[in-house]
């Protein structure tokens, strides 16, 4: 068996902490299934940190713990504010439990945005690929499509500490300067965890 390395470690390290916050969940219909799969989250949450420098990820860690020994859940936060546009009268009822973000919201926007670019992006190179995943924007969110891209991706970055936010516009900016996407890394990340050799062949597979 290969050994892990200490940045593999601290990547399971950190989506093993979203999981343990992720199990304290509950929402108005009872435990969701995606709650007992673990593998899929896992695949997911790993995905996508491992597009993150080691800085990033001990930055979130430390709010993952500084949010517990505060008594806070930042996944039951996230859902919360993903819960905005889709079931705005029960966000109403659980607003005056999160945090003010106000102070954050420059900076999560400007995050966003680039992350729209990039999906867009994504859509116009893998369209068969990106329609298995979320509606694109906040303005296509509804109780029957769920919660796009951008409203959980906003959901997430609200639930940061302004220091892992900082990092994070850094090493997204510097990306896109570079004509990289931290958000086609991901998807890449997401189909290798599944067997697959590249994006493309994903691809060639969902158009079928």
């Amino acid at each position: 068996m290969a050994d892990i390395s200490e940045r593999e470690q601290l990547i399971f390290d950190v989506a093993q902490m979203e999981w343990e916050l992720f199990q304290q969940v509950y929402n108005t219909g009872g435990r969701a299934s995606c709650q007992d799969d673990p593998d899929t989250f896992f695949k997911m949450r790993m995905s996508q940190w491992m597009v993150y420098s080691d800085e990033v990820l001990k930055s979130y860690r430390e709010d993952c713990e500084e949010a517990v020994q505060e008594g806070r859940n930042p996944v039951f936060e996230k859902y919360g504010w993903m819960m905005e546009s889709t079931y705005p009268e029960e966000f109403e009822e659980i607003r005056p439990h999160l945090p003010d973000v106000s102070e954050k919201k420059e900076i999560v926007e400007r995050i966003v945005k680039i992350n729209l670019q990039w999906d867009a992006e994504m859509a116009a190179q893998y369209p068969n690929l990106r329609k298995r995943g979320r509606v694109a924007t906040t303005a296509d969110d509804g109780v029957m499509a769920g919660s796009s891209m951008e409203s959980y991706l906003r959901g997430e970055l609200n639930t940061y500490s302004m220091r892992t936010l900082e990092l994070i516009l850094k090493e997204t900016e510097e990306a896109k300067e570079k004509g990289e996407s931290l958000l086609k890394q991901t998807i890449a990340n997401e189909t290798a965890f599944y067997g697959y050799q590249s994006l493309e062949a994903a691809e060639e597979r969902y158009a079928e």
